[in-house]
Protein backbone atom coordinates (compact mmCIF):
# COMPACT_ATOMS: atom_id res chain seq x y z
CA UNK A 1 0.00 0.00 0.00
CA UNK A 2 1.09 3.55 -0.73
CA UNK A 3 0.05 6.73 0.17
CA UNK A 4 0.65 10.36 -1.68
CA UNK A 5 2.60 12.94 0.27
CA UNK A 6 3.55 16.38 -0.10
CA UNK A 7 6.89 17.94 0.16
CA UNK A 8 9.44 20.53 0.12
CA UNK A 9 12.82 20.05 -0.58
CA UNK A 10 15.77 22.70 -1.41
CA UNK A 11 16.03 24.06 -4.37
CA UNK A 12 19.10 21.42 -5.40
CA UNK A 13 17.07 18.56 -4.10
CA UNK A 14 14.33 18.84 -6.27
CA UNK A 15 16.42 19.66 -9.18
CA UNK A 16 18.55 15.94 -8.82
CA UNK A 17 14.54 14.23 -8.72
CA UNK A 18 14.17 15.99 -11.75
CA UNK A 19 16.76 13.86 -13.39
CA UNK A 20 15.46 10.97 -11.48
CA UNK A 21 12.90 8.11 -14.12
CA UNK A 22 11.33 7.27 -10.43
CA UNK A 23 11.52 10.23 -7.55
CA UNK A 24 9.06 8.06 -5.28
CA UNK A 25 11.19 5.00 -5.35
CA UNK A 26 14.63 7.07 -4.93
CA UNK A 27 13.50 8.76 -2.04
CA UNK A 28 11.87 5.75 -0.64
CA UNK A 29 15.04 3.79 -1.00
CA UNK A 30 16.88 6.70 0.59
CA UNK A 31 14.63 6.72 3.25
CA UNK A 32 14.83 3.36 4.10
CA UNK A 33 18.55 3.18 4.10
CA UNK A 34 18.38 6.13 6.87
CA UNK A 35 15.87 3.90 8.99
CA UNK A 36 18.28 0.81 8.38
CA UNK A 37 21.03 3.55 9.60
CA UNK A 38 19.33 4.88 12.79
CA UNK A 39 18.68 1.54 13.93
CA UNK A 40 22.28 0.35 13.78
CA UNK A 41 23.34 3.67 15.52
CA UNK A 42 20.47 2.31 18.28
CA UNK A 43 21.85 -0.80 18.60
CA UNK A 44 25.27 -0.22 18.89
CA UNK A 45 24.46 3.10 21.38
CA UNK A 46 22.30 0.54 23.60
CA UNK A 47 25.65 -1.09 23.58
CA UNK A 48 27.49 1.73 24.83
CA UNK A 49 29.08 2.24 21.48
CA UNK A 50 28.07 5.56 20.03
CA UNK A 51 28.47 5.95 16.19
CA UNK A 52 29.17 10.37 15.40
CA UNK A 53 28.67 11.26 12.33
CA UNK A 54 32.21 12.52 12.26
CA UNK A 55 33.30 9.12 13.13
CA UNK A 56 31.32 7.97 10.20
CA UNK A 57 33.13 10.48 8.13
CA UNK A 58 36.29 9.26 9.21
CA UNK A 59 35.84 5.75 8.35
CA UNK A 60 34.58 6.40 5.13
CA UNK A 61 37.62 8.43 4.21
CA UNK A 62 39.93 5.67 5.73
CA UNK A 63 37.78 3.08 3.69
CA UNK A 64 38.25 5.51 0.34
CA UNK A 65 42.29 5.26 1.02
CA UNK A 66 42.28 1.98 0.96
CA UNK A 67 40.53 1.13 -1.87
CA UNK A 68 42.60 4.20 -3.63
CA UNK A 69 45.60 2.21 -2.22
CA UNK A 70 44.43 -1.63 -3.81
CA UNK A 71 43.60 0.21 -7.18
CA UNK A 72 47.17 1.80 -7.27
CA UNK A 73 48.60 -1.90 -6.37
CA UNK A 74 45.98 -3.96 -9.05
CA UNK A 75 47.55 -0.57 -11.60
CA UNK A 76 50.93 -1.41 -11.11
CA UNK A 77 51.10 -5.13 -10.77
CA UNK A 78 49.25 -4.88 -14.23
CA UNK A 79 51.46 -2.30 -15.85
CA UNK A 80 54.56 -4.80 -14.35
CA UNK A 81 52.75 -8.35 -16.17
CA UNK A 82 52.57 -5.95 -19.33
Amino acid sequence: MTRKISISLPDDLAEHLDNVENASAYIAEALRRRRNADRVREHFAARGLIITDEGMARAREKLRAAEERQRQGRKARAEGSA
